[in-house]
């Protein structure tokens, strides 16, 4: 096989996770509004800690190294309660 069809192949799968992600700003946004309902904080430990681990194990069962996904995540998860912080900071909520 050709490396420039595989490196397009990986270009393609890099369009879906960017794709994903947007998804889940969209929903952290909705979520910001839900906590803004109830007067929650954007920051909520033992969901933070419930995502991390459920994504280590899902790494694991993966064969994919659960250290380096757990980054990913932590990255994902400051993504997400910027945006929530953006969504009420801009206004965005009812």
């Amino acid at each position: 096989m050709d490396i420039t069809v595989l490196r397009e192949e990986i270009t393609s799968v890099d369009d879906q996770i960017i794709r994903l992600i947007g998804t889940r700003q969209q929903i952290a946004g909705r979520i910001a509004r839900v906590k803004y309902s109830k007067e929650a904080p954007i920051r909520d430990e033992g969901r933070r800690q419930e995502v991390l681990e459920h994504a280590f194990n899902r790494a694991v069962e993966e064969k994919i190294d659960p250290r380096s996904v757990r980054q990913i995540f932590e990255i994902l998860i400051e993504m997400s309660e910027e945006r929530q912080h953006e969504c009420i900071g801009e206004g965005d909520l009812p």
